[in-house]
């Protein structure tokens, strides 16, 4: 979306295909019992400094507002709970380094590592940045992983290596596979200033709405690409084919879906071996287990986002078949309703799900197995709620759950919530792709989140 707008105003026409039957995707709410909860979008950073440049850009800041949220970390085997500010990297640790005095002056040296991999990187600096540029972001991190760079702190507490990497689990590498300058750029606006915005994906859906009409913005909703025709000469796309059978000239094309989906659509003999094997090798990121509902009528919460964390291998969080979990907690009071709101959501893997309640040949949403998979998981979210603020247990109004095959119809072929794993020494597909006139964005293509796909529209347009 992202990117129609900017080549809108650019004045380009533009032509947005989704094969939803509305727009946004994880960007957009929906409502249950009066209530209305984000499907997806819960938080975001960025705010006074490159988001704000993006809601400038897009003329958007009158229709983007923050809106504090408490952050905090919860070790359930430990009963443990660590608060964030979201103040910046240096109030950040000093805060937990009070936890943790005896390794205070590794956890200064990880934030300030952090600050330095981010200082040189020019494209988070939109007013000033030049494509040119972006080979100055190499840094001497570049060969490490999140996990070796924990490793050399020598750190004494070993649930450190869960708390200072604590934003993997807004990007979906785990420590062990992400280089760390990666990890960085993904995680500083969240640990600098973690909010949340008001209205939530509405906010930014009214947005986008409004500027699309106002630029001409063509959308095409319940559609895919189905073919493209190209150039007898050349290698370039000519037009694209839709399921609804409209044949569209194109100059650019700007795929922001999985590599898989789109790949089939482009001539195999434009597609080199290296193109292929890279695809092939990309992971997908975990998707989530989640629970939504109130409060009982009279309890009341601060807007608070838990990381409740099972233990502290991070790592195992964010695998396949994965011995530990995490579910983060997101509490919002909502005025209009005189109630608080509760979004719990738990990692899970679409093929954890599937080997759990099984696998479903066409609608599942009734099947007796899934269903008794769904109450059982509810109860265990429910369970860790309950936990981490035990004045809640049996004040908890479920008021709907979906799971990892829920996410699979929002973000194909696999519902991964963020994307393609960001695994050192594998590139992501991003860019121009080798059908010159192809572009990949989207968060498979560069960071995951609004603000990554953002950026990474921002990027392909300007190159």
């Amino acid at each position: 979306m992202t990117a129609a707008l900017l080549l809108a105003k650019k004045g380009r026409q533009v032509t947005l295909v989704e094969k939803l039957p509305h727009i946004g995707g994880f960007l957009n709410r929906f409502k249950r019992g009066g209530l209305r909860f984000d499907t997806g979008f819960h938080f975001t950073g960025g705010f006074g400094g490159i988001l704000s440049d993006f809601l400038e850009l897009l003329d958007f800041q009158d229709d983007v507002k923050p809106s504090p949220i408490k952050t905090e970390v919860f070790i359930a085997n430990q009963d443990k709970r660590i608060f964030l500010p979201p103040t910046g990297l240096p109030d950040l640790a000093e805060s937990i380094s009070a936890h943790f005095p005896q390794d205070a002056a590794a956890i200064r040296k990880y934030y300030a590592a952090e600050q330095e991999i981010v200082n040189a990187t020019p494209m988070f600096d939109l007013k000033h940045f030049n494509q040119a540029d972006i080979m100055s972001m190499l840094t001497e991190y570049d060969a490490l992983t999140v996990q070796e760079y924990l490793d050399s702190l020598s750190l004494k507490s070993p649930e450190l290596k869960a708390i200072l990497p604590i934003m993997a689990l807004c990007h979906g590498t785990p420590p062990v596979e992400s280089d760390f300058p990666y990890h960085c750029r993904c995680s500083y606006n969240l640990d600098s200033h973690l909010t949340a915005v008001q209205h939530g994906g509405d906010a930014f859906m009214t947005a986008f709405k409004r500027e699309f009409a106002q630029y001409g913005v063509d959308i095409r909703t319940a559609t895919t690409v189905q073919s493209l025709e190209f150039s007898s000469s050349s290698p370039t796309c000519t037009a694209a084919i839709l399921s609804d059978e409209t044949r569209l000239e194109v100059d650019d094309i700007f795929f922001a879906i999985n590599p898989q989906s789109f790949l089939p659509l482009l001539p195999d003999n434009y597609l080199p071996a290296r193109i292929k094997r890279r695809v092939r090798n990309l992971k997908p990121t975990c998707s989530f287990f989640t629970v939504c509902g109130c409060l009982d009528n009279g309890l009341h919460m601060e807007n608070t986002l838990t990381f409740f964390l099972c233990d502290s291998n991070i790592n195992q969080m964010l695998l396949p078949n994965a011995t530990s979990y995490s579910t983060g907690i997101v509490t919002s009071n909502d005025p209009q309703n005189g109630c608080t709101t509760f979004t719990a959501f738990r990692t899970m893997f679409l093929e954890d799900c599937i080997a759990q309640c099984g696998s479903f040949d066409g609608s599942y949403r009734h099947e007796q197995k899934y269903l008794e998979f769904k109450e059982k998981m509810t109860e265990s979210i429910l369970d860790d709620i309950a936990h981490a603020f035990p004045a809640l247990r049996g004040h908890l109004r479920v008021m709907d759950s979906s799971s990892p095959l829920t996410s699979q119809r929002f973000s194909p072929p696999i519902g991964s919530a963020y994307g393609t794993r960001q695994t050192i020494g594998v590139s992501r597909l991003s860019g121009r792709l080798p059908v010159t006139n192809c572009h990949a964005l989207g968060h498979h293509a560069h960071f995951p989140g609004i603000l990554g796909c953002m950026l990474g529209a921002y990027l392909a347009i300007n190159n």
